[in-house]
């Protein structure tokens, strides 16, 4: 495996960990409210929002 791929491989996964820990954190949060019988949020809301801070971690990290 060359660096450069080994380098690209790397950046990748930690992109994908960034996503995936804010689409955790999202869930996580509407989730409280489900648990203690306050209301639930539609799941495609929770979707949509999780992918909004996906990105915003993408810009976030890209200005690095």
């Amino acid at each position: 495996m060359t660096p450069e791929l080994r380098e690209q491989i790397i950046k990748r996964f930690k992109s994908f960990a960034w996503r995936m820990g804010s689409y955790v954190v999202v869930a996580g949060l509407a989730a409280i409210p489900d648990f203690l019988g306050l209301f639930s949020i539609d799941p495609s809301i929770i979707a949509v929002v999780a992918l909004i801070c996906g990105e915003l971690t993408k810009f976030v990290n890209s200005q690095k």
